[in-house]
């Protein structure tokens, strides 16, 4: 049917385009479906028209994206949620937390100087700057040390007593928070830690050879070496260790509750000395002069003699505990040195070297 048939037959038809009239593919418009409802003469027209042919093209890269944005609807007119960071686990605090204590606590190190790698203490203490007194004749040292340790030796000096405060408890091993109280009257030491929640600091204390030593703990040890003179040791619940020392004068070594005595020593031949615990052992070592006169007893305990010369070892009249009574290395004439073990619910461990 020519156009002017189609035009008497449809008044609103417009004559179409021939897809033969461009030669060039690309210029060729884009195929517009028409109604359904259309006429059926047209609808024949349509398959007639041939199909464009295909085309190659050379590449020219990834055509941009043209289509709805991530996290939109297409035909609305939606904002995209903003993005929330996850709060971060209770992990992340933990490791962050010690990681801060081990820099404060390296930090707090340094402040010691670079002589703290040859200090006898562990790495992982707070070692107080030493605090030097000088003393003429022979010294008396009084320590009183609630929560710590105490520890004395023998210095190379005759006339230093010095004494240095080793923070090891204290949670965040700050110096400054507990340092020790002392002060000098005369030949006369005394230093004390005071009694606080925050922590507790050990005492390594100098002495020069001959000094008395008058020491005090709570629940910490007392460890004396190389000491000659008088000494009262008290503890509550820690252990007293004095070894290569010689007892003079009336020495009193105490723990009152459950800590041990290891004594491994010599006694002056003039003295009287006492070891008493509630239940913990006594462990005595000594040589076989000068000779003293023995007392020792255990409530519910043993006493082991190990060959100590001398030694009769009885059961007591209640039928628990043992008893010692007599004179070890000779006779003493009642002129020798006096030794007094007593315990309650500990044992009593006797050699002699």
């Amino acid at each position: 049917m020519s156009n002017q048939e189609m035009q008497f037959a449809d008044p609103d038809w417009k004559p179409s385009q021939q897809l033969d009239t461009k030669t060039n593919p690309q210029e060729q418009e884009v195929y517009n479906p028409q109604p359904v409802n259309a006429d059926s003469r047209e609808q024949n027209q349509w398959r007639a028209a041939p199909s464009a042919p295909p085309q190659q093209e050379g590449y020219t890269g990834i055509r941009p994206y043209t289509g709805p944005q991530p996290g939109q609807m297409q035909g609305g007119n939606f904002r995209q949620r903003p993005y929330r960071r996850r709060g971060r686990g209770p992990w992340f605090w933990i490791i962050l937390a010690i990681i801060i204590i081990s820099l404060m606590s390296g930090g707090f190190r340094s402040f010691n100087g670079p002589g703290f790698d040859h200090n006898p203490f562990n790495q992982g203490q707070i070692v107080e700057k030493p605090i030097t007194y000088t003393v003429t004749g022979q010294p008396t040292i009084v320590i009183n040390d609630p929560n710590g340790n105490v520890t004395v030796t023998v210095g190379k000096s005759n006339t230093d007593v010095i004494i240095q405060a080793v923070n090891e408890h204290n949670f965040f091993g700050n110096p400054n928070d507990i340092q020790p109280v002392s002060s000098q009257v005369g030949s006369t030491i005394t230093a004390s830690i005071p009694d606080s929640q925050q922590g507790s600091a050990d005492l390594q204390v100098t002495v020069p050879n001959g000094s008395n030593l008058q020491l005090q703990t709570a629940s910490g040890n007392i460890t004396v070496s190389g000491v000659d003179g008088q000494m009262t040791l008290a503890t509550q619940n820690g252990n007293i260790d004095l070894s290569n020392d010689m007892l003079s004068g009336s020495s009193t070594i105490t723990t009152i509750d459950s800590g041990n005595i290891n004594f491994d020593g010599t006694i002056d031949s003039r003295g009287t000395y006492q070891f008493q615990t509630n239940s913990g052992n006594v462990d005595l070592t000594v040589p076989t002069t000068p000779s003293f006169h023995l007392n020792a007893s255990t409530s519910t305990g043993s006493i082991h003699s190990n060959g100590f010369p001398g030694v009769n070892v009885q059961n007591n009249s209640s039928g628990s505990g043992q008893m010692v009574n007599g004179d070890v290395g000779g006779s003493s004439q009642g002129q020798g040195a006096k030794v007094t073990i007593t315990t309650v619910d500990g044992n009593i461990d006797l050699h002699q070297r």
